[in-house]
């Protein structure tokens, strides 16, 4: 065997190079990945306390860093028409904003884990309808809910969001349920789609 290396030392050379240089390029690759993973922003929007019209709205950041949370805009569908409005400054609030000021703003910087309480979907669009003056249009007129998550990520200089959209069905046998139309929530981070969402943050301000 030592004779055959010793013969073949050239071509050994060469395959543990190749084997060595398969190795760092392996390692190299899941650095790289493990750095984009760092960079990219996870935001969920959820249904939570129940399945019913009185169940909360959750913005939880997933990101593996903190993120601002500038703005949220929701889309009613009422039949074939939608209104579109910014849930933050929305309406006056009170001075005095309790224990969660960022949950009652809409807005404010989140770590990781931590999560914005929107209130019951069932006041998200009466506010809606309120401050849009639908005085003749009820909550049972509305069947979808669309949320969009506007925030900035330290790494990025675009913002990033996300959206997810929930039906409000009134024909439920035990009362008006939300159902998710997604399993999960849809990320915003192509850099198109991100201009475009700065575009509709500007246009509701």
């Amino acid at each position: 065997m030592l004779h055959w290396l010793s013969l073949n030392s050239g071509i050994t050379s060469n395959v543990l190079s190749f084997l060595m240089l398969i190795v760092w390029i392996t390692y190299l690759q899941l650095l790289f990945i493990q750095f984009r993973a760092t960079r990219r922003s996870s935001i969920l929007i959820t249904r939570a306390a129940g399945r019913g019209m009185r169940s909360r709205c959750l913005v939880t950041n997933m990101s593996s860093e903190p993120l601002y949370v500038t703005s949220l805009i929701g889309t009613l569908h009422i039949g074939e028409r939608q209104i579109e409005l910014p849930l933050t400054d929305l309406h006056e609030l009170p001075d005095d904003l309790g224990q969660d000021p960022r949950s009652k703003m809409g807005q404010g910087s989140l770590s990781t884990g931590q999560y914005l309480d929107m209130g019951h979907f069932e006041d998200i669009a009466s506010t809606m309808l309120q401050a849009n003056e639908e005085t003749d249009v009820a909550i049972k007129d509305v069947h979808q809910l669309d949320l969009v998550v506007v925030a900035f990520y330290a790494p990025e200089r675009l913002p990033v969001g996300a959206v997810r959209s929930f039906h409000f069905d009134h024909g439920a046998p035990k009362g008006a349920r939300v159902r998710p139309l997604t399993i999960s929530t849809a990320q915003i981070r192509q850099r198109r789609q991100r201009r475009e969402l700065l575009k509709k943050v500007e246009y509701h301000m």
